[in-house]
C-alpha cells in the first residue's frame, strides 16, 4: 500500500504547479483536467475545463497528489511540508522562494541542534519547514 500527502486547491492547481515546478523543480508524473475528455461522461461538464480532477507531483523525489476542489484558501496550522536539503546555500534560497509573496512565520536561523531552520508559507497558504539535513 503507497500512501501519499494530498493537497487539494481553490480552482488554481495549475497554478501551483507551475510554481512549485519553478521554485523547488518539481516533476509532474501525472495530470488529468476536467476538459481532458468532454467525451468522458464521467466528467463533470459544469467544472472549468482547466480543473484538475487529478495530479501526481514528485517533491524532491515524494510524490504529492495535488488537485482541485477546496472551496476557500485552506488552512495549514497543523500540517507542513518538510524539506532537508543539503547546504545552507540551498537552505536560504529555497526559503526566500517561498517566502516571496507568501509569509514568514519563523526566520531562518540556527536552532539549539546547530542547523539552519525557518517556517514558510508560501503563496497558496502551504506551510513549509527548511532545514538542513540531519543525518
Amino acid at each position: 500500500m503507497l500512501n501519499f500527502p494530498s493537497i487539494s486547491f481553490p480552482g488554481n492547481c495549475d497554478e501551483a504547479i507551475t510554481y512549485y515546478k519553478e521554485v523547488l523543480g518539481a516533476e509532474v508524473k501525472a495530470i488529468i483536467h476536467n476538459g481532458n475528455d468532454r467525451a468522458d461522461p464521467n466528467m463533470d461538464n459544469s467544472l472549468p475545463p482547466n480543473f484538475v480532477t487529478y495530479s501526481e507531483v514528485l517533491l524532491f523525489g515524494t510524490p504529492v497528489i495535488m488537485t482541485d476542489g477546496a472551496e476557500k484558501k485552506m488552512s495549514c496550522d497543523n500540517f507542513s511540508f518538510t524539506l532537508s536539503l543539503n547546504t545552507e546555500e540551498e537552505v536560504t534560497s529555497v526559503f526566500n522562494k517561498l517566502a516571496d509573496g507568501g509569509e514568514i512565520v519563523e526566520a531562518l536561523s540556527i536552532e539549539l541542534c546547530g542547523y539552519l531552520m525557518g517556517c514558510v508559507n508560501d503563496h497558496f497558504g502551504i506551510s513549509w519547514t527548511v532545514s538542513i539535513y540531519f543525518e
